[in-house]
């Protein structure tokens, strides 16, 4: 497994969702390859950086919320539309 994206449904208290993802952004803001693509999708690099699908696993679990994890066996290949998908990396 080359790189994952992993989907977590949304809890239905915003105040648990509110908490997952302030747990995940605290935990993954530092690493550059975990890259939040929507409300609750991430692409892992995990060639790169397996840490940060552990972590995002961990909270999954220790907020008790349902996740699951597309295993990608090649690097994402982005179409070329006009931007990096660094660059929608929540600050």
């Amino acid at each position: 497994m080359r790189s994952a994206v992993i989907v977590v449904k949304i809890p239905e208290q915003r105040r648990d969702w509110r908490r997952f993802t302030g747990d995940v952004t605290a935990r993954t803001e530092i690493d550059e390859n975990v890259v939040r693509l929507g409300r609750n999708v991430w692409l892992v690099d995990v060639h790169r950086s397996p840490a940060g699908l552990g972590w995002l696993i961990s909270l999954c679990e220790q907020h008790n919320v349902s996740y699951g994890i597309l295993p990608l066996a090649d690097q994402p290949q982005w179409l070329p539309v006009g931007f990096d998908p660094k660059s929608i990396r929540e600050k």
